[in-house]
């Protein structure tokens, strides 16, 4: 499969640590809650933004921590958006990138670079795909330090993205396979990655769609093949972690522009 997908609007690159979009992100106020850092950059204008319970501000660029609650309005509902993941870069290297980029010294640079950015990667990534260090190095002009995580958390990453088939991983059975007990594990998981387990495995799950969202395959197969238990509960998900509902979503990704990492493997999707 060629790891480059052609299309007319919107660009999206999606890896196993990183993954961009430019596109549209509509203007719903249902709140977003995304898994991973989360820096937001305006693609002609400012956007507006809602923090948590805090006021409303006009930024063109702005970074979050992993399941920061906001709100977003932007003129036209477009603008490009980078989702880091947290197990994959030291803590104090999200801690400096988003003081960076919030305070106004690596803000303006970042907004310059994201339009030529894509399209380096793109030239550059052929059928074999993108690497972290080619995104990191093109978008944000710098090498993130990876996060040392304890080698039996690291295997449970690896079996929640190999999980293809949308089993959705339960704290006990990963806790089975790295030889712990599901107390112990949640506390060695939490410690390693600064997050709980359950939201963490349900960003990885609902970022998942996006492996679906330009496919035409009914919502209802792709919420039992992602391994939502129905189609409600599939729904009140995406939109928790999104802000739009899935057709939304569906709608908005039609004919995007679609670059594949090299470590990324696409989860099934029924045809």
């Amino acid at each position: 499969m060629s790891r480059i997908v052609e299309g007319q609007h919107g660009r999206m690159l999606i890896g196993r640590s990183r993954l961009f979009y430019r596109g549209l992100v509509g203007n719903s106020m249902k709140a977003r809650r995304h898994g991973a850092v989360t820096i937001y950059v305006a693609t002609d204008a400012s956007f507006d933004i809602k923090v948590g319970n805090g006021h409303w501000q006009s930024r063109r660029v702005i970074a979050l921590e992993p399941f920061t609650a906001h709100r977003l309005w932007s003129p036209g509902g477009y603008m490009s958006n980078i989702c880091i993941e947290v197990e994959t870069v030291d803590r104090l290297a999200i801690e400096k990138l988003i003081a960076e980029i919030n305070d106004g010294s690596e803000g303006g640079r970042l907004a310059r670079r994201v339009p030529a950015a894509w399209c380096e990667i793109a030239a550059i990534a052929g059928d074999g795909g993108f690497s972290t260090q080619d995104f990191d190095r093109h978008f944000l002009c710098r090498t993130l330090a990876p996060r040392e995580l304890d080698p039996r958390i690291r295997r449970v990453f690896e079996l929640l993205h190999n999980d293809q088939q949308g089993h959705a991983l339960s704290a006990e059975a990963c806790a089975e396979k790295i030889g712990l007990s599901t107390s112990r594990f949640l506390h060695l998981f939490k410690e390693n990655t600064d997050a709980p387990f359950r939201p963490l495995r349900s960003w990885k799950r609902a970022r998942r769609f996006l492996d679906h969202a330009g496919h035409d395959v009914s919502l209802t197969d792709v919420a039992l093949d992602l391994g939502y238990p129905d189609s409600s509960y599939f729904s009140h998900s995406i939109r928790a972690t999104f802000g739009l509902k899935p057709r939304t979503i569906r709608n908005a990704v039609r004919g995007v522009q679609f670059c594949f990492g090299d470590d990324y493997a696409m989860s099934a999707t029924r045809r």
